[in-house]
């Protein structure tokens, strides 16, 4: 993609399922990738796995600490001096019947997936701002899009962010800040694979993650990677505001 060589990619979420997948894509287009993930030994090896070696780097942190979110932006200016574009992916999911939803578990997903997302944009966007530009993408979800049954709590958070991401488009877009969302319908991740697990029919549940989708299928994190390095290049210099479904036709 245009643009992307010698850029510095910050990506939370970044040792397992669609963070990994960017943070592999966006090394490959040449980006110095700081990997940021809560398990220290899976976001090591994540980053010490990508190539060419000695370029890329690696931040532990969750983002339902805002202290952790100022600090993954800073630790990648302290070993980079620079931070072009954020690729926020750190999120959970989280299935239940509305009427069995404590606070608890509406408190757990919107702190990771809607405070995390902001405090951490935030946080990138003082350095971007001062230096006259970056890009932030944040991978939201098609349940930001439709109803999704179930999942009251994750759905409101990803809806959330979409509305974020208009929001800090129009307000830093004069400071030469593009921001998006990419938002992926359901995708073959540990993510997924813990749903399935946890499930009380696992066979059934896996059986049905595909109904719906046109392409008749469920999708890959590099397909989702590819889109992410697509809006982050200078490919998509003029995208901004917008959210991409990446849903394999779900939403049409």
């Amino acid at each position: 993609m245009e643009g992307l060589a010698d850029k510095v990619v910050l990506v939370t979420g970044g040792s397992s399922g669609i963070g990994e997948a960017c943070a592999r894509r966006l090394a490959v287009e040449g980006c110095a990738v700081m990997v940021a993930g809560r398990d220290e030994a899976k976001t090591k090896a994540v980053a010490e796995s990508l190539l060419p070696a000695g370029k890329h780097g690696m931040v532990t942190g969750d983002v339902r600490d805002v202290g952790d979110c100022r600090a993954l932006v800073a630790a990648t200016m302290d070993r980079y001096g620079q931070l072009d574009v954020l690729v926020h992916c750190a999120g959970i999911w989280d299935e239940r019947p509305t009427l069995d939803v404590s606070e608890e578990d509406w408190d757990g997903v919107l702190d990771t997936c809607l405070k995390g997302a902001f405090f951490t944009m935030q946080a990138a966007l003082v350095p971007m701002v001062e230096s006259g530009g970056g890009v932030i993408v944040v991978i939201a979800s098609d349940s930001g899009h439709h109803g999704e049954p179930g999942a009251a709590a994750y759905g409101a958070a990803k809806a959330g962010v979409i509305s974020l991401v208009r929001t800090l488009a129009h307000d830093h877009g004069p400071d030469g800040v593009r921001v998006c969302a990419v938002s992926p319908g359901i995708v073959e991740t540990p993510m997924l694979a813990k749903a399935i697990e946890d499930s009380p029919d696992p066979e059934g549940y896996a059986g049905w993650q595909a109904d719906g989708y046109p392409v008749g299928r469920v999708g890959r994190p590099e397909e989702v990677a590819a889109v992410v390095a697509f809006v982050a290049s200078d490919e998509a210099g003029f995208v901004s505001g917008d959210s991409w479904l990446v849903d394999g036709g779900f939403c049409a």
